[in-house]
């Protein structure tokens, strides 16, 4: 789902899909700020951020971990032939830090 108007992470629990119940997925779509949320895979979130932007340069992943609320961040495959990254079990660990920070901040404005 597109996130389409400023919401609160209580209100996101709330009307969770429910698919995870530690977690919140989500993908970003940087240069237009755009936020796919709460679908079952990052690979589904990446095709809605498409087909709403035209373009699938510079889409990010993660989740937002619940308990205790923390942030996960992954470069999805069309970044991670480019980046720095680190493996983890959860897959391609973003380190960029400049980039996590731009990436965050779209999050936060997006959810409160």
């Amino acid at each position: 789902m597109i996130i389409r108007e400023v919401t609160t992470l209580d209100e996101l629990k709330q009307n969770s899909n429910n698919y995870y119940p530690d977690r919140i997925k989500f993908c970003i779509h940087k240069p237009s700020k755009t936020v796919s949320i709460d679908l079952f895979y990052h690979t589904d979130m990446e095709n809605e951020l498409f087909n709403e932007v035209g373009s699938d340069k510079e889409i990010y992943g993660g989740d937002i971990i619940l308990d205790p609320v923390s942030i996960l961040w992954e470069a999805h495959p069309n970044i991670a032939r480019n980046q720095e990254l680190g493996t983890t079990k959860y897959g391609r660990l973003l380190k960029d830090q400049k980039i996590i920070d731009e990436l965050s901040e779209i999050l936060k404005y997006w959810i409160r």
